[in-house]
């Protein structure tokens, strides 16, 4: 440039190609705020910033307009669609979408679920595509905000509207996971007789620590201790058993060799010592059954699961007094996926479908968990798990059981097809799903040409709609998705390129909270949702880097708590307390979940709020 250029053209060429990411990131934001002021005299650009840029990004925006401009973006935006519109009502479309994509996805969700269900009739497909693909860290917000706009809970409408199995699953899943599993365990147990098979189910595919979050969400929900309702409800060794998985809080190191000689001691000769048995698997993890099923095998050359397999149908009763105990041993050998694909596997199978049991497991999968399960399944029973409940279910229960198997861009893409299809288009549906789906649009362009024989949704959308709502549809359809670590788990900005500015823009939000917290330390802070996703840049960053992405391992943990200023106290035992403390899924990582929810906890805790602020520079 200096070589080619002279004065002040040759400076700023110079200057910008100077320039990096970091200088004065705090800028961006009025940058995007000068572009929406120009926009509101150009159309086009106008389009161009509402379907390009992230729900977050015009969400600052919008906020930083009216500091600068004295203004409502909102109101500014309406207006020019209004000077805009003819007298033909696909107008107020084109304003409704133009506003639509000012909203963040909370407020989408919200309002899609309340039109699902509100005047006469129920609109059962909409209501199953909302509910069974609501962000798992997007519950509380939705729940917060339709219990506000609607002076009514979710979970209360939908109970209130629908039906059957069809109700119990949109309930399971519209409940936080927690509170699932306590009414699936509640009604396991009261009434006549209980469901051990129920029991089984619930406790055994969940890890210690979720098990740990079941039995605080029980006593808060029932008013009773989780283990004396077990206590009480059965017996013999099913019961020290459900008991002891209960008990246990973290898994117990022991020496393999020994567990084996002992293991092998309690099932030898005749009768078998059942306390042993227990005592020994029960405080183990997963990860230790393993190892613990490999040495047995090293050691006496055959399965452990299969001697506790073979010597069960041999001696019968004898062995393990009655069925359900033999079940839950069995259960517990496996690992956490064969074990959840088996689960599903014994619900549809045979006469009859167990259609609680099915719905406890399905509801609250992870997107990555429910493809690992479509997986498992097929690999260990030959057919696929989605023609499996097909053969079992019928109508709207079998359309939200699908829902639940599938990622959420199939189900998104299947529920523009019902807005479109048929006599006439229903012109709001379209549009909120739209909006919903437009962080991960191109998957659910592929979904599209998968169900329609290759043809394409902006072609859809092209027959089905006109004028300025056509053309802005048709952007968002073709819209460009950037596919970075966390968008499959609900992350919608990617990280920085760098660790500092990672840093630093998570410790600006983390250091805001702690403020307004201070300022109303009554009341709880809940994160919003954009700022949860601007603080989501430090863990993509990060998680970016880990063995387990999209989610984050020990070592994530250290270098990521160490980069922002509260590090555990060392890289060993106070390291593993504290990815115990983040891992609230209990999956032995820390996904974007569990990293939302460790924030909720520590910008409400008076040692951080009250501490000195995180480092916003470098």
């Amino acid at each position: 440039i200096e070589g080619e250029c002279s004065g002040d053209y040759k400076k700023t060429l110079v200057a910008l190609a100077s320039r990096n990411s970091e200088d004065d990131i705090s800028l961006v934001p009025l940058y995007w705020t000068q572009r929406c002021r120009d926009a509101l005299t150009d159309i086009d650009t106008m389009k161009d910033i509402l379907v390009t840029m992230p729900a977050v990004a015009i969400q600052r925006g919008t906020e930083i307009f009216e500091e600068v401009y004295g203004g409502d973006l909102r109101s500014a935006i309406e207006a020019k669609c209004n000077e805009n519109s003819s007298f033909f009502s696909f107008s107020n479309y084109w304003k409704q979408t133009m506003l639509s994509l000012m909203d963040m996805p909370v407020a989408r969700y919200v309002k899609g679920l309340n039109d699902a269900m509100r005047g006469w009739g129920t609109d059962e497909f909409t209501l199953t595509g909302l509910v069974c693909t609501m962000p798992e860290n997007l519950y509380e917000d939705i729940h917060k905000l339709y219990e506000t706009n609607y002076q009514r809970t979710l979970v209360d409408h939908i109970e209130s509207e629908t039906s059957f199995n069809y109700k119990k699953v949109l309930v399971y899943q519209a409940l936080s996971w927690a509170q699932s599993r306590c009414k699936a365990l509640n009604g396991a147990m009261v009434g006549l007789g209980t469901s051990e098979d129920q029991l089984i189910r619930v406790i055994l595919t969940s890890t210690m620590k979720e098990k740990q979050r079941i039995r605080q969400a029980y006593q808060q929900l029932y008013g009773r201790d989780l283990i004396d309702h077990v206590r009480s409800e059965t017996s013999g060794n099913f019961q020290k058993l459900m008991i002891a998985l209960l008990e246990s809080t973290n898994p117990q190191g022991s020496d393999l060799e020994a567990d084996c000689n002992a293991l092998k001691e309690a099932m030898d000769g005749i009768g078998t010592d059942e306390g042993a048995l227990i005592k020994i698997l029960a405080c183990k993890s997963p990860q230790q059954i393993e190892q613990l099923k490999e040495k047995f095998q090293e050691m006496f050359e055959r399965s452990l699961s299969e001697w506790i397999d073979d010597e069960t149908w041999d001696w019968g009763a004898s062995i393990f007094v009655g069925a359900d105990f033999r079940m839950a041993m069995l259960y517990l050998l496996r690992e956490p996926l064969t074990q959840l694909a088996h689960g599903v596997h014994d619900c549809i199978a045979g006469w009859g479908t167990d259609d609680t049991g099915l719905i406890t497991l399905l509801v609250h999968l992870p997107e990555r968990k429910r493809r690992d399960l479509c997986a498992k399944y097929e690999e260990l029973f030959e057919r696929p798990l989605e023609d499996a409940i097909k053969g079992d279910t019928s109508g709207s229960y079998e359309g939200a059981l699908l829902a639940l198997v599938r990622p959420a861009p199939k189900v998104w893409a299947d529920a523009l097809t019902g807005a479109m299809k048929g006599l006439g288009t229903s012109d709001e549906l379209l549009i909120n799903w739209m909006c919903i789906a437009k962080d991960r649009m191109d998957e659910v362009r592929e979904h599209f040409r998968e169900s329609h024989d290759g043809q394409e949704l902006a072609a859809w959308i092209d027959g089905d709609c006109s004028g300025d709502y056509k053309d802005t549809l048709i952007r968002l359809a073709n819209r460009r998705c950037y596919k970075f670590t966390g968008a499959e788990a609900g992350l919608t900005i990617q990280a920085p390129p760098n660790r500092d500015e990672a840093v630093i823009k998570f410790n600006k939000v983390f250091n805001r909270l702690c403020k307004q917290k201070r300022g109303n330390q009554a009341d709880n802070l809940v994160i919003s949702e954009d700022n949860q996703q601007e603080m989501g840049s430090v863990f993509a960053y990060f998680a970016d880097r880990s063995s387990c992405a999209p989610d984050l391992d020990k070592q994530g943990l250290w270098d990521l708590t160490n980069a922002c200023g509260f590090p555990p106290a060392d890289d060993g035992p106070d390291l593993d307390l504290t990815f115990d403390e983040w891992d609230y899924s209990g999956t032995n990582q820390i996904t974007w979940n569990d990293f939302v929810r460790e924030m909720a906890t520590r910008v409400n805790d008076p040692g951080h709020f009250n501490a000195a602020p995180l480092p916003e520079s470098f």
